[in-house]
């Protein structure tokens, strides 16, 4: 600030004497010479500009044309002054900092997640190494069949740490998803900025950090459900009126009798809300099918049912416009298109 000063007063005494003129691109400097020996010096600096005046006697022009540090001590104080003001700016400018810093904290991992669009040449592996993330924490946020077979355009959703994507079941708490995943509570509520665990609700989306899938790829090129009925698909997964629509809906009339899609253990047979009656069959770790708005429930948690058996009566339970049946297919414990996984 001092330097541009001087080099301003400098600039001005030229100026009146030796008709010199400046312009330099985002500096610019002026001077005008007023009658009462008073030189009114603007400095502008990027978009912002000071102003100050210097009273210079004649001897002292001479003085300032050899040795420009004469004028320093007649504005010493003003500087300091000002230096005071900068300082207080830049404090300023640090408790702004800081308090985004805080903001950015406040916010859950599940805020700080992305989405990359693949491009021609890409893989999987370069993907997670680009964003320091590893192949499975890819794998437990999306619905990747073949991770050998990604294209161009695809969206991949980049998690901010390694771990996986989790909706919370029916059933289902924070104490129990820490038990499954050998994760610290306290992990849990920190990387999901949840203020009280009592009452996270069945539905929330939940990142898991340092959770490994329960649920590879290779078994997915494997693993084929029957169709839970023989019905028209009404509704399709994907969104819907403005929200995700997690499953598929069969249209079918009160009563339709709902087949296991898949041999496994019953770990969720009730009430759910919004979803009405509903049975959760687990087949695997990691995979899991979900039946929803049943009227009546034939199935109960801790049985084994075979592929095929019948668990369930179709209904209109939970938020719903008709009798229907809501079939999902949850993969480590996020929601997937159910036609994918069917033969």
């Amino acid at each position: 600030m001092k330097k541009g000063i001087i080099t301003g007063i400098i600039i001005s005494i030229l100026i009146i004497y030796g008709g010199y003129s400046l312009s330099t691109g985002s500096e610019t400097e002026s001077a005008v010479f007023q009658s009462s020996r008073q030189v009114q010096v603007s400095v502008k600096v990027g978009e912002e500009s000071q102003s100050k005046s210097v009273k210079i006697t004649k001897n002292k022009l001479k003085e300032i044309r050899e040795e420009p540090e004469a004028v320093k001590p007649e504005i010493v104080e003003e500087d300091r002054q000002q230096e005071q003001g900068i300082e207080a700016d830049g404090n300023q400018e640090q408790e702004i900092k800081e308090e985004a810093e805080e903001t950015v904290k406040r916010f859950s991992l599940i805020d700080q997640i992305e989405e990359y669009r693949v491009k021609k040449g890409d893989n999987l592996w370069d993907i997670a190494r680009r964003y320091g993330i590893d192949v499975d924490t890819i794998i437990g946020a999306n619905d990747i069949t073949n991770m050998n077979k990604i294209k161009p355009g695809d969206i991949i959703r980049i998690l901010p740490v390694k771990g996986i994507l989790y909706k919370i079941n029916p059933g289902e708490n924070l104490w129990t998803i820490s038990r499954q995943f050998d994760i610290d509570i306290d992990e849990i509520v920190k990387a999901n900025n949840i203020a009280d665990p009592d009452l996270v609700k069945p539905g929330r989306l939940l990142i898991l950090p340092g959770a490994k899938p329960e649920f590879g790829y290779k078994e997915r090129l494997q693993r084929k459900f029957i169709k839970p009925v023989n019905a028209r698909i009404s509704s399709y997964f994907g969104g819907r009126w403005g929200r995700m629509h997690e499953g598929i809906d069969y249209a079918v009339n009160l009563g339709t009798p709902i087949k296991a899609a898949g041999s496994g253990k019953v770990i969720y047979s009730g009430w759910a809300s919004g979803y009405g009656k509903t049975i959760i069959i687990e087949h695997r770790k990691g995979l899991r099918t979900l039946y929803a708005h049943n009227s009546e429930l034939l199935a109960h948690s801790g049985e084994w049912v075979e592929q095929g058996e019948i668990i369930a009566k179709s209904g209109n339970t939970g938020r719903s416009t008709g009798p229907h049946l809501h079939f999902e297919v949850q993969i480590n414990g996020k929601p997937v298109n159910p036609l994918s996984y069917l033969r």
